[in-house]
């Protein structure tokens, strides 16, 4: 079972630890450049220090990550997004549960833009974009994308929406750690 939950400002730390944990190539399309433990260190407590800026939404199975997104307080209108899902768990519809849940919780705070960007030759998460209805907006330099979209305010629909998110989220994580309780259990 895949459960999505947001991380304390106290676990923002463990953002770090996953992302130095990911393959070289995945931090290079993230980043869009090779990237050092001191540069994600350096991020880490950025974040932290902004942390009423910076939010993450993290994917589990089984208690372990498999995606991330983070979410960028741009200013009272807008917001950012970057998703990394872990490389042996790509092409299972992860990313695209993640960005669904973050656009719920963007509407629902309000947000009216939401931005991503990227590298022109990651055609997974422009697809994505495409899917979710942001547009491109410009091309940088030639090799990276930005893409918009304008987001509808929200409503009960969205309201409802999130508070079924959670509530299956939360049921998914007492059904996980009864099945650990169970198999701990000798007769």
């Amino acid at each position: 079972m895949i459960t999505t939950r947001f991380l304390s400002t106290d676990e923002y730390h463990w953002y770090g630890d996953w992302l130095r944990d990911q393959d070289d190539d995945t931090k290079q399309s993230f980043f869009g450049m090779t990237v050092s433990d001191y540069f994600i260190d350096n991020l880490v407590a950025e974040f932290v220090r902004k942390q009423h800026d910076n939010f993450f939404l993290v994917a589990e199975q089984n208690g372990v990550w498999i995606g991330t997104m983070h979410i960028a307080i741009v200013n009272t209108d807008e917001v950012e997004f970057g998703i990394i899902i872990d490389i042996g768990n790509r092409n299972k519809g992860i990313a695209n549960q993640l960005i669904n849940e973050a656009i719920i919780w963007a509407r629902n705070r309000g947000y009216a833009n939401l931005y991503m960007h990227c590298l022109k030759e990651n055609r997974a998460i422009q697809h994505l974009c495409e899917k979710h209805g942001l547009e491109i907006k410009k091309t940088i330099n030639g090799s990276e994308v930005d893409t918009h979209v304008k987001l509808p305010k929200a409503n009960l629909t969205s309201i409802g929406q999130e508070y079924i998110i959670r509530n299956r989220n939360l049921y998914h994580m007492f059904l996980q750690n009864q099945t650990k309780l169970m198999k701990s259990i000798t007769y």
